[in-house]
């Protein structure tokens, strides 16, 4: 992880420093813990160690990610909460779902963890709970108002690592304005 954040954070040297700069320093030991622990997840070693490199942005420049926001453990805690207390009082009860590869046939379910966050309630997620042949730390996409839920990675490093390649073959007009931008790290 921390070459990949080397290489990304070249290229935001590079492209966008004010986004550099935004970036925040890493989550110290506790903070990981306390998030693990209000979760009731312990998360994957890559998570966990970028984490500890830049525990997601302040907010005071763009967006990271395309126009994602890269959450922080404090950030990841409150919108989990907010899926978690619609989970609890059974919004999801009668939503139909089109899971596409090894995701739970669920609108949403506690074992997954957003990661970013567009503003508008999607998220790209943590799956800590994949069925059949999914694995443990799957990163897939979860929109708010679709029933569409899509396997990205097969997990946070390959995920990252797809983002970073991507940043670094594009100038800073296609990764922040064109909504081009392709989160998907499996090839089809």
């Amino acid at each position: 992880m921390k070459l990949l954040w080397e290489r990304l954070e070249q290229w935001l040297k590079d492209h966008a420093p004010e986004i550099l700069d935004d970036l925040n320093p890493g989550a110290s030991e506790s903070e990981i813990l306390a998030l693990e622990t209000n979760l009731g997840f312990k998360l994957p070693d890559d998570v966990k160690e970028s984490l500890s490199i830049h525990n997601g942005q302040s907010g005071k420049s763009k967006w990271l990610v395309a126009g994602w926001e890269l959450l922080s453990t404090k950030r990841i805690l409150e919108e989990w909460e907010v899926w978690k207390d619609l989970y609890d009082s059974e919004s999801f009860i009668d939503y139909d779902v089109d899971p596409q590869g090894d995701i739970a046939n669920v609108w949403w379910q506690p074992a997954w963890i957003p990661l970013t966050y567009n503003g508008c309630g999607d998220h790209h997620c943590l799956d800590l709970a994949p069925v059949n042949r999914g694995r443990n730390g799957q990163i897939i996409s979860m929109w708010h108002d679709s029933d569409e839920r899509k396997v990205l990675a097969e997990g946070f490093k390959q995920w990252f690592g797809h983002l970073v390649q991507t940043f670094e073959s594009n100038d800073a007009e296609y990764v922040f304005k064109s909504g081009d931008f392709k989160f998907d790290a499996i090839e089809d």
